[in-house]
């Protein structure tokens, strides 16, 4: 977690080795990241990124890039599973509809829908509901809170609702990790993260939301 620009997105370019390190190494399982076939890598990931590639053609075959052979009873459980499947029945063409043609958030929905048909033991997530409005983002949360069971997940997020339960929290601040635990331990730092913290309390106008619902 961290502020924008602070270096989250160029974890996960790294990570996925979009990009190799100037110095050091990156190690997975203690085995340097250098040593991994590409192939074996990309059959392993599972990632969603603030913008992902929505290539011409059909729903169905955007979604089934996530696994080449699925079914399509597969594929519209992964839209399902997605909040996606009401939406496309809404299109005159249902999953022959052309996936460019979609909206943003429908799109990051595609996105989120390829990853649970692929079901990959490590998953990363840089901003996954950047394009979602507040309903959607709730449902998706959800849809991902299921999926984490069992397998790695690494969540790159300024919004700390993405990030509250996870195990370990790693705060970046100007391209390095200022400060990592649990929310709970961090709040007591009262550091860059209780920052974030306070100002998104703020933004949120959370007293406002809490005497509302002591209200109703």
């Amino acid at each position: 977690v961290g502020l924008s620009g602070a270096g989250k997105s160029t974890v996960i370019n790294l990570l996925c080795k979009f990009y190799l390190p100037n110095s050091g190494e990156i190690l997975l399982d203690n085995v340097n990241l250098n040593d991994f076939d590409n192939t074996f890598l990309r059959n392993d990931l599972g990632l969603v990124l603030q913008k992902n590639h929505i290539f011409q053609g059909s729903i169905e075959d955007n979604i089934r890039y996530g696994n080449m052979n699925a079914t399509f009873e597969e594929i519209e459980e992964a839209a399902k599973k997605a909040y996606l499947h009401e939406q496309i029945l809404d299109l005159p063409e249902g999953y022959n509809h052309d996936a460019t043609q979609l909206s943003g958030g429908q799109q990051q929905r595609i996105a989120i829908a390829r990853l649970f048909l692929k079901n990959p033991p490590i998953i990363f997530l840089d901003e996954p509901t950047a394009s979602l409005d507040a309903i959607a983002t709730e449902q998706i949360k959800n849809s991902l809170d299921a999926i984490k069971e069992g397998r790695t997940v690494i969540i790159i997020s300024h919004s700390l609702s993405q990030i509250l339960d996870s195990d370990k929290i790693y705060v970046m601040k100007k391209g390095r990790v200022v400060e990592s635990g649990t929310h709970d331990e961090l709040v007591q730092i009262n550091g860059t993260y209780r920052e974030i913290f306070d100002a998104s309390a703020r933004s949120l106008n959370l007293d406002k939301l809490v005497n509302t619902f002591k209200d109703n």
